[in-house]
């Protein structure tokens, strides 16, 4: 025999349907999240309020050529860097 319920307290209202995304936001944000802007860039809400997240691509500009202090300073530690490694090398074959 098949169960069937007339009592009104009893009958679902859809609420149980929501996705508990929807839900957490709701309790979060209080309102709508169907109908609010998304704070966080690169995300979208769709129609039944799930999110979902884009990369994001940063702002393009030109960059500056470096001044003769920064050129001496990428100098100077292109050859350490060159030292370094050379000093390695060295110390790995004469160990060998």
């Amino acid at each position: 025999m098949a169960n069937t319920n007339s009592d009104p307290k009893l009958a679902s209202d859809g609420g149980q349907l929501i996705p508990a995304e929807v839900q957490a936001n709701i309790r979060h944000h209080d309102t709508d999240p169907l109908t609010q802007d998304v704070a966080v860039p690169g995300t979208t809400v769709d129609d039944e309020g799930l999110i979902n997240n884009f990369a994001t691509e940063p702002k393009v500009y030109p960059s500056k050529y470096p001044s003769p202090r920064q050129q001496r300073r990428y100098i100077l530690l292109g050859s350490a860097a060159v030292l370094l490694v050379a000093f390695l090398v060295w110390i790995s074959f004469s160990v060998s």
